[in-house]
C-alpha cells in the first residue's frame, strides 16, 4: 500500500478501503503512550561515577582511609588520593589516566601546602610520575590484567 501524501495517512492511493484492523506502519497500536520528559529518566544510572572520580567511598574504602590516616599519620587528603587510586586500579587495572590524575593531585597538594615554585613543582611532578609508573608496572600479580 502506497500513500500519495504522507500527511494524509487515512487515504491510500491504491483505492483500497482501509480495514478496521489495519494500522499504518508509522502509527502505533497504543496511542496512549506516556511522553518521556527531557533528560535522564527515573532509575537511570548513566551519571553514576565510580572509581577515582566518584564522590563517595565504599564502607571498606572508608575504613581503609581512616586506618591510613590514624595508624600511619598520613594527611587525610593524601590518604584519600591513595585509597581512590588503589580502588580505581582494582576496578580497571589498565587505566593509566587514573595514575596521571593521581600524580597531578599529589603535586598540586604538595605545591599548595609547601609553597613550591615552578622549578620545584616540575621536578616533583617528574619524580611522582616516575614513581607511580614504576609502582604501576610492578603491582602485584592479582592486580594485573582485567579483573572485572
Amino acid at each position: 500500500m502506497c500513500y500519495s501524501d504522507k500527511s494524509d495517512l487515512s487515504s491510500p492511493s491504491t483505492g483500497e478501503e482501509k480495514g478496521e484492523g489495519d494500522v499504518p506502519q508509522n502509527m502505533t497500536a497504543n496511542q496512549t503512550q506516556i511522553r518521556r520528559k527531557r533528560g535522564g529518566q527515573e532509575g537511570n544510572r548513566n551519571a553514576c561515577k565510580h572509581g577515582f572520580y566518584s564522590a563517595t567511598l565504599s564502607p571498606a574504602a572508608t575504613r581503609e582511609l581512616w586506618s591510613i590516616t590514624n595508624q600511619e599519620g598520613v594527611d587525610p587528603e593524601l590518604a584519600l588520593i591513595r585509597v581512590k587510586l588503589q580502588s580505581s586500579l582494582e576496578r580497571d587495572p589498565g587505566n593509566r589516566r587514573v595514575v596521571r590524575e593521581a600524580s597531578r593531585l599529589l603535586v598540586k597538594w604538595y605545591s599548595e601546602n609547601y609553597g613550591l615554585d615552578s622549578i620545584e613543582r616540575n621536578y616533583l611532578k617528574a619524580v611522582v610520575d616516575n614513581f607511580l609508573e614504576i609502582a604501576y608496572a610492578h603491582r602485584p600479580a592479582g592486580l594485573q590484567g582485567s579483573q572485572l
